[in-house]
């Protein structure tokens, strides 16, 4: 099995453009017109910058030679200055990250692939700071901050750990290959896909299955691995929770795992509930839903995908009250996201399940891109509805998107 993206596996993973696990640099400055090859040392320092911000984050892939669209555009360096650039994780960066670096052609243009790793402590440029992945976009973060979270990620997570009671048998490995199909390795066999992402491990001739691989894939019922790893939502009558004789709640339905049989689940039962309006577009009216579909959508992938598993006494949890929805998940911040920078609707990323993350966006189920909740904000304010409100409260985080009925509260 390779550990390297194919040819046409590196073609797909150019179809789906930059993003939290992908990077392309082209190495030719088309600035003046004509293009020239880039200063090799300015590609080296980009090449050092791109690097320390993957290993600082959550790893991924750095292409150079690809232009920003996704074409292979090549470069012009000699043997001697391409070896070079791909000795920068270890010579330009402390510590030093060990990448597996390739020299691949692709429509007749060479394109060097860096497969960065995950570090484990903060990973600084040579005088230059401490990059960090945020979606498609790179900035500076403190060094303290950043070892923050590596601290935590020093004890293995709970996505992978191997649940050692676990077999392949336990996987629905139908499931995984329709899931996987429009990823990068969705052509391999299933168990070679699954072992690329880190999901299952081989030792002697017995595979080892993590947490994270029974969550996405585990055949149903699959409440034995944890009881409250799916969705339930919820329906209120009202602007308040009512009890006893007065109780006013209404299960709609729960979406139990695996998650890629409970995301399509969850979102059809929240989809369910979201009123529509008719509203005068021009000459024409038409059906307007009570919440942008993106913004609750995202927050209920977001929800799924950053909780912590860890907890499992609590479910992601959906209430629709007549005035607003409120989406919420066991799990506080992961740093360097903090709640303010979240209210000011900028781009944040951290995450406590990169391995999950990184599956659900290379599988087109989530987005990548580190904006989610920024744009969140966007559709809100578009549609001029009362700002999302955001807490962390008890070990619990929680959005709510207020609709039409709030405005008379």
């Amino acid at each position: 099995m390779s550990a390297h993206l194919m040819d046409d596996e590196i073609a797909t993973a150019l179809s789906q453009g930059e993003g939290q696990f992908r990077e392309f640099k082209s190495a030719w400055d088309r600035s003046a017109g004509s293009p020239r090859k880039l200063n090799w040392k300015t590609l080296r320092d980009k090449i050092a910058d791109a690097v320390a911000a993957f290993a600082n984050a959550d790893g991924g892939l750095l292409f150079v030679g690809v232009e920003d669209d996704g074409r292979p555009s090549g470069h012009g360096y000699s043997d001697k200055h391409v070896e070079g650039l791909l000795a920068v994780p270890d010579s330009r960066l402390r510590p030093g990250v060990r990448c597996r670096t390739a020299r691949v052609e692709i429509d007749g243009k060479e394109v060097l692939v860096f497969h960065v790793p995950q570090s484990t402590e903060a990973v600084m440029v040579e005088a230059d700071g401490f990059p960090y992945r945020v979606g498609a976009g790179i900035q500076l973060e403190p060094q303290e901050l950043i070892n923050q979270r590596k601290q935590a990620l020093r004890v293995v997570g709970y996505e992978q750990r191997f649940k050692m009671e676990a077999g392949l048998g336990d996987l629905d490995l139908e499931l995984a290959t329709r899931f996987l199909e429009s990823t990068p390795v969705g052509s391999r066999p299933v168990e070679e896909a699954l072992q690329f992402y880190g999901l299952i491990e081989q030792h002697l001739r017995e595979w080892k299955i993590t947490n994270a691989a029974l969550l996405l894939f585990a055949r149903r019922p699959a409440l034995k691995w944890h009881p409250r790893a799916g969705v339930r939502v919820f329906r209120v009558a009202g602007r308040e929770r009512l009890h006893g004789r007065q109780r006013n709640v209404t299960q709609v339905g729960r979406a139990d795992p695996p998650l890629a049989m409970a995301l399509p689940e969850a979102k059809g039962l929240a989809g369910s509930q979201v009123g529509r309006s008719e509203q005068l577009n021009g000459l024409f009216f038409e059906s307007v839903p009570e919440y942008p579909e993106f913004a609750w959508q995202e927050a209920l992938i977001n929800a799924i995908a950053h909780r912590d598993y860890e907890v499992t006494s609590r479910e992601t949890e959906i209430w629709f009250y007549d005035d607003r929805v409120e989406i919420s998940n066991p799990g506080n911040l992961i740093a360097p996201v903090t709640l303010d920078r979240l209210r000011e609707g900028g781009p944040a990323h951290g995450t406590r399940n990169p391995m999950l993350v990184r599956v659900l966006a290379e599988a087109g189920a989530m987005r990548d891109e580190g904006e989610g909740v920024a744009r969140i904000f966007r559709e809100i304010a578009d549609r001029q509805l009362p700002a999302p409100r955001i807490d962390v409260e008890n070990g619990l985080f929680a959005i709510t998107l207020f609709g039409e009925g709030a405005r008379s509260a």
